[in-house]
């Protein structure tokens, strides 16, 4: 009896290391061969130049309130202007409040749906306590130890000129797009976008224009991704929403001598502390479960097993992910205090204590399913909660990576960078192609630039700059890009 025990336990054994093998090797891949690159024949000293005095204007968003000082905008706008004659002769350019340019190339085929390529080129401003972190000025824009320095080199007067560039080399050559395509150049993308990409999009739904498909920033290709170990192109194909709430708590005020159980400060404290001990629940789903999907076979293999079986690791997977602070906003709504206030003397108990809280949402989330999580996790009357701030954004939609579309961008990805991985993912952040959700079901986050994980703090940051082979790349790719979806 023990044998025959002991076989049936083997059996078992057998079969389940069986099933997990086979389903880890069974992941599918997912990436394509690269074609021969394309490089465009154009003046490279002369673009780096138009793209060095580009970064010397400074268009800073500052905050929501600040009063923003557009001569630098007009400036920028005149400068595109003369040194871009044939765009602004040959291509019809609408302008959305004086400072945002929507510029469109009609094709020859009215039958088909245009496209919609994105940038803006306004800046954040820079930290005046670190000036001289900066090897070189922050709008210098100089050229040197192969980069070009300053703010918006990446974010984002790259996308900006090296579409210019590139539609300025097409007029050149005589380039007939059979499908028509538009592009925008944002002035207030930092600071929410409401003049400029949500005025665009209204615009089009007025119109009843429908858009074959968008491409804006928000991804690039990392050259040392952690997770594979290799060069990896990362695709936006969807970005998380962003709601900010502001919590009050009320109670009697007095004397700080005689301080009585419940204060103020102390129960928005416990809000708070609340909040951060209770998280929103963790999934890898939508975004995140394509993202590995598509990379799954190129993982380590431990990562493969635990991947490929999911069956019995899915808590495993999304506990561990959940974990790391630098992975845990893949796979759940995070949750971050940013604002505090309070008080007004030392020697005073205040009788209110005030904090804003922010949130990134998971497609999926709404504002109420937040907002009931929010109630329920603090549950106390005292503290009170409503909406903080002109920004609230729901989570895109999920857009699809099984298209024609979809593949095509991956494969002028593979032709102008051959040797890498192309890998959707969820953005983050918030970028102005979420206005245009309803008007396209495939809005795609994708800048043709390099760079290395340590980098990643350059952009908004100290230092900023991008590899000169980088952005000179970035017409290469354009260019093959809007002739693989026009012709």
């Amino acid at each position: 009896m023990f044998k025959k025990i002991l076989l049936v336990l083997l059996g078992v054994v057998l079969a389940l290391m069986t099933i997990i093998l086979v389903n880890t090797f069974r992941l599918g891949n997912t990436q394509i061969e690269p074609g021969t690159p394309v490089e465009v024949d154009w003046d490279r000293d002369a673009m780096l130049d138009r793209f060095s005095r580009a970064i010397q204007y400074k268009t800073i968003s500052g905050d929501e309130d600040d009063v923003r000082d557009t001569t630098e905008f007009y400036a920028f706008l005149n400068f595109i202007e003369d040194e871009f004659p044939l765009v602004h002769e040959r291509l019809e350019r609408t302008m959305f409040n004086e400072l945002t340019p929507l510029y469109y190339w009609e094709g020859s085929d009215p039958n088909l749906n245009p496209i919609l390529y994105m940038g803006h080129y306004d800046v954040v401003p820079i930290d005046s306590t670190d000036i001289g972190g900066w090897e070189y000025g922050p709008f210098s824009g100089s050229i040197a130890d192969g980069y070009i320095w300053g703010r918006g080199t990446l974010d984002n007067k790259n996308n900006v000129m090296s579409l210019l560039e590139t539609m300025e080399y097409l007029l050149t050559v005589d380039f007939q797009p059979r499908r028509g395509f538009y592009v925008s150049f944002g002035h207030d993308e930092e600071i929410g976008g409401h003049e400029g990409a949500r005025a665009i999009s209204r615009y089009f739904q007025d119109n009843d224009i429908t858009l074959h498909y968008v491409l804006d920033e928000g991804g690039a290709v990392v050259l040392d991704n952690p997770m594979l170990g290799h060069k990896t192109a990362m695709v936006g194909i969807a970005e998380k929403g962003y709601l900010s709430l502001e919590l009050t708590a009320r109670t009697r005020g007095g004397h700080s001598s005689s301080p009585p159980k419940d204060m103020a400060i102390v129960k928005l404290s416990e809000a708070i502390l609340k909040l951060n001990n209770n998280q929103f629940p963790a999934a890898v789903d939508g975004a995140t479960e394509r993202m590995f999907d598509a990379v799954a076979s190129k993982l380590p293999f431990h990562l493969r097993m635990v991947y490929g079986n999911r069956w019995a690791t899915e808590r495993l997977m999304t506990r561990m992910m959940a974990s790391d602070p630098s992975v845990a906003p893949m796979v759940r709504t995070t949750t971050a205090p940013t604002i505090l206030r309070a008080g007004v003397k030392d020697n005073v108990l205040p009788n209110e204590a005030r904090a804003v809280v922010n949130f990134r949402l998971l497609p999926g989330e709404t504002f109420d399913s937040v907002k009931e999580h929010v109630t329920k996790v603090i549950n106390d009357d005292d503290v009170t909660m409503r909406e903080y701030g002109p920004i609230q954004v729901p989570p895109s939609m999920v857009s699809p990576v099984s298209s024609s579309t979809y593949r095509m961008l991956q494969q002028a990805i593979m032709d102008r960078f051959q040797d890498l991985y192309v890998m959707p993912y969820l953005v983050s952040g918030a970028t102005d192609s979420r206005y245009f959700t309803g008007i396209t079901d495939q809005i795609y986050r994708f800048s043709p630039v390099e760079f290395s994980m340590a980098d990643m703090g350059i952009i908004h940051g100290t230092g900023e700059r991008i590899s000169v082979d980088s952005y000179v790349g970035a017409i290469d790719f354009y260019v093959h890009l809007i002739q693989m979806s026009t012709e």
